[in-house]
């Protein structure tokens, strides 16, 4: 089968690109151009130069495949760079789901994600239901995808074990926002690639949205303690900082990159990010990877 796939560079595009390849599928590659060098294998893909909300650049190439995997998403905005989003989020979404439609293309994998709603605590939930809206309101055969925190080897690209780890590494306390009580439940990204190219072939999925976690909800108090065991740390030194006081410098401050988070990821670590219900197990017969400090190897220093 041949899958163009948009967001390929990114952290989890990477592992759905190698999953691709190891079921005998061969993946078409929306890159925009100079962002080759992020690819680590450029054997047996196709690259299709081109920006998800520019369709000509890529809908003669959408013509020639058999499904579409829609992976393109922010987690923060960078309104002065046209990153935001409504655009990268919404508009990304409505863009590539005509142009599947215009050209035949009947398959559809979406990545959204978990909390997604219309009531959601932040722009970026809501602009990630709207997306949904959009998938599931088409004519396409399509999938949805919400993931809870995802986690594994980024190889260097932006991870919250890996962030966090940073953070343990080099300063003499871990901030850990309101006393940490509020549970996770981390999946590992190689289940998330297992899942979405599964789902190509499996007509049981179709009109289907699935959460994704590791079936293990934990405090985030607890999540950081893991990490740092996973680091070769015994016990990991935190500090308890309080909602209310680092919201507004978040609010005031989100607009530097430099600064490590923002007022809408705050609201959504408060919240929580847990699933609900974890039927993708049995559809896609997956035990997930644990959450535990031995699957973490990738954090020793």
């Amino acid at each position: 089968m041949k899958v163009f796939v948009t967001g390929s560079t990114g952290f989890v595009g990477r592992y759905v690109v190698a999953e691709l390849k190891a079921r005998g599928h061969t993946p078409v590659l929306l890159v925009r151009p100079g962002s080759e060098a992020k690819l680590p294998n450029l054997e047996g893909v196709k690259l299709v130069p081109g920006d998800v909300n520019q369709p000509d650049q890529y809908i003669r190439a959408l013509s020639e495949v058999d499904a579409v995997i829609h992976l393109v998403g922010i987690i923060r905005e960078f309104a002065s760079r046209g990153i935001t989003f409504d655009i990268m989020h919404y508009q990304a979404t409505r863009n590539i789901t005509r142009a599947a439609i215009d050209s035949g293309v009947r398959r559809f994998i979406h990545m959204s994600a978990n909390g997604a709603g219309p009531q959601g605590v932040s722009d970026y939930q809501i602009t990630k239901w709207r997306a949904e809206e959009l998938v599931m309101n088409s004519r396409l055969k399509w999938t949805v995808f919400r993931p809870s925190m995802i986690f594994g080897d980024s190889h260097g690209l932006p991870e919250f074990t890996s962030q966090l780890a940073d953070v343990i590494r080099h300063a003499p306390w871990l901030p850990i926002f309101g006393g940490g009580k509020y549970r996770m439940d981390p999946i590992a990204v190689e289940d998330v690639a297992r899942c979405f190219v599964a789902a190509l072939e499996n007509q049981r999925t179709v009109g289907r949205a699935y959460c994704l976690g590791g079936g293990n909800p934990t405090r985030f108090s607890e999540i950081a303690q893991t990490i740092g065991k996973a680091m070769g740390k015994p016990r990991t030194r935190t500090i308890s900082v309080p909602f209310w006081l680092v919201l507004p410098v978040a609010r005031a401050m989100e607009g530097f990159p430099f600064f490590p988070i923002t007022s809408d990821q705050l609201l959504m670590l408060r919240q929580g990010n847990i699933c609900a219900r974890l039927d993708y197990m049995d559809v896609f017969d997956i035990t997930p990877i644990p959450f535990t400090y031995r699957t973490m190897g990738y954090l020793k220093t």
